[in-house]
């Protein structure tokens, strides 16, 4: 996972550039409702379909197909309630939806079930700890959005309309390839899953639904508050900053993807803690260099009309590293079979991020979103340390004081990625048959 973080981050860097040069700040706005509206939908009427069915999965309570076919089920049906609920809101007076065409909000209706999907699916490739085969689908997903991004809005100019199709593509494209691996590999057979997997999978999803919500419009909640009181403008400069803040996430992901299959089922306080402590200092380093520079990266990646994103990086900053150890601390409560203490972190720091844009907006403007932001996210992160410490016993120091063994750790977790790949890696046939027969 690691390995993939420099090619991801980049093809990601590319695509925000691609936006921001092609679509400018106003399009860039109007590209940015479109797709939060349509994946937030996608995730919302879906409940267990990502980490029920990769909960079950994972701790071996079901087969890859009970799985997988619960997963496509509850997407199917919840993204088609998803799309009937969204044609009269897109047709309706709302704000929200004067900042985009109507037409591009239509094609945002294809985001639903693709989205639902390809996560399902991503999720389940975790349990199964086919690390890097998720990594391999990753970059393609991003390698697919960005081509048919040149395509359709560089070459054909269709403008935010070609852009929300190229984010539809990509993930279409990440599904195939997962269903594809799936039925090769791990023995996927479409099957109907039984009454019991399914009501278990629904289960499990909606304690963990109100968090998985949450989790989804945190990142993006400036956007839809921003959708209803801001202009177009705004909204473009801060989505853009959050999108570049949020690839930082990557590391976190990364980690708490390869944590969760370990600790499903079994409490491993120690190793939850070991990952905290990277991924904060995995998270920090790298922002702080951006940080230093980015006044010029912003110019040459986003164009001098987007140097007001500037100071917004600056602001989303602390917050974006709470966020990525907050995963971490999610990672460990999902694996505990006790999700709703992540509903619990995610209701509260979506209170707190609302709260501060809309008593800071009229004073400080786009700023106030980057500072609600923020403090949502610290809110959410001190209460999940809060009852990490809590149910764990383990004191503050135990968890966040660095220690000698850190290093040995990512020292000898280096050298067996390293002997890994010198071995053959992706595409040593015998590695392959062993990875497919690895439970």
């Amino acid at each position: 996972m690691f390995a993939t973080l420099a090619g991801m981050a980049g093809l990601t860097l590319l695509i925000q550039g691609l936006l921001a040069y092609m679509l400018l700040a106003e399009g860039r706005g109007a590209y940015a409702v479109c797709i939060v509206f349509g994946t937030l939908l996608g995730l919302l009427l879906t409940p267990g379909a990502q980490q029920g069915a990769q909960y079950f999965v994972a701790a071996r309570r079901m087969s890859v197909s009970q799985g997988v076919s619960s997963a496509l089920i509850i997407c199917f049906i919840g993204g088609g309630l998803a799309a009937a609920l969204a044609l009269p809101l897109i047709y309706s007076d709302l704000a929200f939806f004067e900042k985009a065409d109507t037409h591009a909000f239509l094609l945002s209706l294809a985001l639903i079930p693709l989205t639902a999907i390809s996560i399902a699916l991503d999720h389940q490739l975790v349990a199964l700890r086919r690390f890097r085969r998720l990594a391999v689908f990753s970059i393609l997903r991003i390698a697919a959005n960005v081509v048919t991004l040149l395509a359709l809005v560089r070459i054909l100019g269709l403008g935010v309309d070609g852009a929300v199709v190229a984010f539809a593509v990509g993930h279409g494209v990440m599904a195939a390839a997962c269903l594809l691996y799936l039925w090769r590999h791990c023995g996927l057979a479409f099957e109907m899953p039984s009454r019991s997997s399914l009501s278990r999978v629904l289960g499990y999803g909606l304690k963990y639904h109100a968090a998985r919500i949450g989790s989804a419009i945190e990142p993006h909640i400036g956007v839809v508050i921003l959708g209803l009181i801001a202009s177009q403008a705004e909204i473009g400069l801060f989505s853009a900053a959050s999108a570049l803040m949020l690839g930082f996430m990557l590391v976190s992901n990364a980690v708490g993807n390869a944590l969760f299959p370990r600790v499903a089922g079994a409490e491993r306080v120690e190793m939850v803690a070991l990952c905290a402590r990277l991924v904060c200092a995995a998270t920090a380093i790298p922002m702080l260099a951006l940080l230093a520079l980015c006044a010029p990266l912003v110019r040459l990646l986003l164009s001098e009309a987007f140097m007001p994103v500037v100071p917004l990086l600056w602001i989303i900053a602390p917050g974006m590293l709470a966020y990525a150890v907050s995963g971490i601390f999610m990672t460990h409560f999902k694996g505990a079979n006790r999700p709703h203490v992540c509903s619990w972190a995610v209701f509260l720091g979506l209170c707190a991020n609302i709260g501060a844009l809309l008593l800071l907006y009229p004073r400080f403007g786009v700023s106030a979103a980057a500072w609600g932001m923020t403090i949502g996210m610290a809110c959410g992160c001190l209460f999940l340390s809060t009852v990490f410490h809590r149910t764990t016993g383990m004191g503050a120091l135990a968890v966040w004081l660095p220690r000698r063994s850190d290093a040995s750790f990512l020292w000898a977790a280096g050298r067996s990625a390293l002997s890994v790949r010198a071995g053959g890696g992706l595409f040593d046939p015998k590695k392959r048959r062993e990875e497919a027969r690895r439970p």
